[in-house]
């Protein structure tokens, strides 16, 4: 038995801005539930929904609701555990809330065992993105070779993972971001965000695409959807920008019957369970390491100094190459 008595936590207290709502504080660590495993984290991330949780933008607003420990996903080692599927000593992913802390009781269900090997950085991405990218293309959207896929936000983190996918799974891939002349993958076609996409594509004769991944909503999600031809499949999994699709968007939809659906890796959890979801997550690992799927880290910081990895993300002078990764000292 660990003979750990003290947790290091961030602890958001209000909605608002992180200086304002954030806080780090050393709390006692109870007596470890009987239905839960203790974990210690080795690292944990920072993506845009937790910034949307902080300033309880939309619909974290209802379902994150402070106070509250931040963070949705991490990567640790067990220090006690009262399961037998799991052992002392295993690593694994931590798929739950409330991750941006040292220690975590966490039910089994939200554990996935991983290779000892794995780098923490790249560890401790493998749920929201990565899992989110992996079913929606071999499970919702079921991409095939002839499949022609367009994406917005291109050039963030899941963007960067479906054009590798592109070359691993077989399918087209058009990637559409603000900053082309950085985009990192020769393999894919890449239009300017800027620029209207619809004639990019018949300018550069690029293949129609049948089916889109939309990540931004609003204006952009609405450009989007002009780029599908009839009977073609739209699925926005995302809303970045935080506005509704334009009045003619689901006019277009209906008048070259082009089927719009969403995707939300929570709600897909909830209808399939716990068992479909823990053996997608070895399908995709499995895949991931045999075809060298990259997760990227730009810089590791601190837990203790979340404001100022905060900062970082949100200055727009700032050009991030990758994640930034907290470590709990």
């Amino acid at each position: 038995m660990s003979n750990i008595t003290t947790n290091t936590r961030i602890r958001q207290l209000c909605f608002g801005q992180p200086q304002d709502s954030l806080t780090i504080e050393q709390v006692p660590l109870n007596s470890l539930e009987e239905d839960k495993i203790r974990v210690k984290i080795e690292a944990t991330n920072i993506n845009p929904s937790d910034l949307l949780s902080i300033h309880g933008v939309g619909q974290y607003r209802h379902s994150h609701q402070p106070p509250r420990v931040p963070g949705f996903e991490a990567v640790g080692q067990i220090i006690v555990s009262n399961h037998a599927e799991f052992t002392v000593g295993q690593r694994v992913v931590v798929a739950t809330n409330g991750t941006w802390q040292k220690y975590i009781d966490v039910s089994p269900d939200n554990l996935f065992i991983i290779p000892p090997h794995l780098d923490n950085g790249y560890a401790c991405q493998l749920y929201i993105n990565a899992l989110t990218a992996w079913v929606l293309t071999t499970e919702i959207a079921q991409l095939k070779q002839e499949d022609v896929l367009i994406i917005n936000a291109g050039s963030s983190a899941i963007g960067k993972i479906f054009a590798q996918l592109s070359s691993s799974l077989g399918f087209t891939l058009i990637v559409v971001t603000s900053k082309p002349e950085n985009y990192p993958y020769d393999s894919n076609h890449v239009i300017d965000a800027k620029v209207d996409l619809l004639t990019q594509i018949q300018q550069l004769n690029l293949p129609s695409p049948n089916i889109a991944f939309d990540a931004i909503g609003g204006k952009e999600g609405t450009e989007l959807i002009h780029t599908i031809g009839e009977n073609g499949r739209y699925i926005n999994y995302g809303t970045l920008s935080l506005e509704f699709y334009q009045p003619h968007f689901f006019e277009y939809a209906k008048n070259l019957n082009i089927e719009f659906s969403t995707f939300f890796l929570r709600y897909w959890e909830n209808a399939v369970g716990k068992d479909i979801r823990r053996k997608k997550f070895s399908m995709m690992l499995d895949h991931f390491i045999t075809n060298g799927i990259q997760l990227d880290v730009d810089r590791c910081i601190p837990l203790e100094q979340i404001q100022d990895a905060i900062k970082l993300i949100e200055s727009n002078s700032t050009n991030l190459h990758g994640k930034i990764i907290l470590l709990p000292m």
